[in-house]
């Protein structure tokens, strides 16, 4: 029933007999004059197309013509390679925070020793694949085969990843389909010995438990950890927009645009109530707490003493006599390293950011009530001096000039007033971001161990399967 031949719609005969004769699947490389497909934009999408071309006869003996086009994506290789850069940056992020906890017990210096081993070691692997990736050229940037399913460099690319389109003509009507081919997402480099993501991600469980009861230390449940990333990502989205805002704000304030000023104020307020919300979260609190047990000043003044806290979000604290190597980390002042830890100081941290905010609204809100009265009192003037001039003799007309308001000789007082007060907003905020930093880093430290434990292999199967899904996606859309 169904004929294959050669070329466009446009190039089909209209001889039965001699396209039955076709037996041949034809097929060409190209695309057509007439493909209304053949343009910049999607020339940059699909790569070396294949066009096929089907002749069905209909059931009401008409014709119905399928053209075929099955094009590689360029999307195989750039958004891995994308993925990649994220990665990197976000392990080399992750890197630098667990420094920044600063002087730890020997037992947290050694776990924050084997994470950033962990880290270090698949930054340089993606690193390594990165470069290798960026060195493909022509149909090897848009297309991974069967055959190459298990090369090292290319397992966060899909397989097989193909889009098509079908172009539907029958009676007179043209429908158009798109479906994108691919291969299951896996990593064959790494093979299945141990099974595939699912098994080893349920795997970690039983051991994850022996880690923590092996040492009998601070614990925290995964909606503990779950939410630490939030708070993370909230600090981290709001840090840089409340910075924005307040540059803002300032150039309105050289302007002297009050309404400007008033739009831009309300949404700093509302940015840094977002902000203090966030830090509000009774986890940072417990969790500076737990932080400040794990300092080695801590352990020095306890010995050996077992210390348990119950702090209301499921985690226990406790202090044992760990013996390990001196911590090679920074010590960093802005966070407590005495032995007596004040729990409501950091009650009085994020306190400040909002009374900082506070005081903005309230000079913003006083220098526009003085240029209110200011023009009340010019146009008042203004209209003495029209009263005047009208009561007076002509001859009298040069003692108007001395009546007119005089020029204000400070072009921007708004700024002025305001900048002391936003440079305290900004380290106000500073300081808070770096203690809920580093309060929610130390939260996480506990998973981010059990993930060491199992070494890269897990992290990097899962970067890798995830990288050929959302590739494969995104070529979809």
């Amino acid at each position: 029933m169904g004929e294959m031949e050669e070329g466009d719609v446009d190039h089909i005969t209209a001889d039965v007999q001699q396209a039955q004769k076709c037996t041949l699947v034809c097929e060409s490389s190209q695309a057509t004059p007439n493909d209304k497909d053949n343009s910049p934009l999607t020339g940059a999408v699909f790569k070396n197309p294949v066009c096929k071309v089907y002749k069905f006869q209909t059931v009401d003996c008409k014709w119905m013509l399928v053209r075929e086009q099955m094009s590689e994506s360029p999307l195989s290789s750039s958004l891995p390679k994308q993925l990649l850069s994220c990665y990197i940056q976000e392990d080399m992020r992750r890197v630098q925070e667990l420094c920044d906890l600063c002087d730890l017990s020997p037992y947290w210096d050694r776990l924050r020793t084997d994470v950033i081993a962990h880290y270090s070691q698949l930054i340089s692997t993606y690193q390594e694949t990165l470069t290798e990736l960026n060195k493909l050229t022509g149909s090897s940037c848009s297309f991974k085969a069967s055959c190459s399913k298990s090369d090292r460099y290319l397992e966060f690319i899909p397989v097989n990843l193909h889009t098509q389109r079908m172009q539907v003509t029958c009676s007179q009507r043209t429908v158009w389909y798109d479906v994108v081919t691919v291969g299951a997402p896996a990593d064959h480099y790494q093979g299945f010995k141990h099974g595939g993501l699912q098994r080893l991600l349920i795997k970690p469980d039983s051991d994850n438990k022996s880690v923590s009861s092996a040492y009998c230390g601070i614990s925290y449940s995964p909606e503990e950890s779950s939410r630490a990333r939030e708070v993370l990502s909230s600090v981290s989205q709001l840090q840089p927009l409340i910075s924005g805002l307040t540059e803002e704000l300032l150039q309105a304030a050289l302007e002297v645009n009050s309404q400007r000023l008033q739009d831009i104020l309300h949404s700093l307020a509302h940015r840094t109530e977002q902000f203090v919300h966030a830090l509000k979260d009774e986890l940072v609190k417990n969790a500076l707490l737990a932080l400040h047990t794990a300092r080695p000043a801590y352990h020095l003044s306890n010995g050996h003493a077992h210390v348990t806290h119950d702090n209301g979000t499921g985690h226990r604290l406790s202090s044992a006599n760990q013996d390990g190597l001196r911590p090679s980390i920074r010590r960093q002042e802005s966070i407590p390293q005495h032995t007596e830890y004040d729990e409501e100081e950091w009650d009085s941290v994020w306190t400040n950011v909002a009374l900082s905010l506070n005081c903005i609204i309230a000079m913003v809100d006083r220098l526009q009530e003085r240029e209110n009265r200011k023009q009340e009192v010019t146009s008042q003037t203004q209209n003495d001096v029209t009263t005047t001039s009208h009561n007076t003799d002509p001859s009298r007309a040069p003692w108007q000039a001395s009546l007119a308001p005089l020029p204000d000789p400070s072009p921007s007082p708004w700024q002025e007033q305001l900048v002391p007060l936003v440079v305290t907003l900004k380290e106000c905020v500073c300081e808070a971001v770096a203690r809920a930093r580093c309060a929610m880093t130390f939260v996480l430290l506990q998973g981010a161990a059990a993930s060491a434990c199992h070494g890269q292999a897990l992290t990097h199967r899962r970067d890798a399967v995830f990288s050929q899904a959302v590739s494969s996606v995104v070529a979809l859309l």
